[in-house]
């Protein structure tokens, strides 16, 4: 009954998916939480195993006939 005050005019199916959706949010979070902090730790780990191992990588190594400028 409550649920046809809120949104008149919509389905009820919509209306009860759209509710569910809405209370499953925090669980959502929690799940997004678990996930950044995977990252957060896999990104630490990767810097330090990486660590300078890709210095001054970046770079155009050319033959001598040709030239960068075009």
């Amino acid at each position: 009954m409550i649920l046809k005050m809120m949104m008149p005019g919509v389905p009820v199916d919509l209306r009860i998916l759209v509710m569910l959706l809405l209370d499953t949010l925090p669980m959502l979070g929690n799940v997004l939480l678990l996930c950044f902090f995977v990252f957060f730790i896999f990104g630490i780990i990767g810097v330090q195993l990486w660590a300078g191992l890709l210095r001054n990588r970046c770079f155009l190594d050319l033959p001598p006939n040709v030239s960068a400028a075009g």
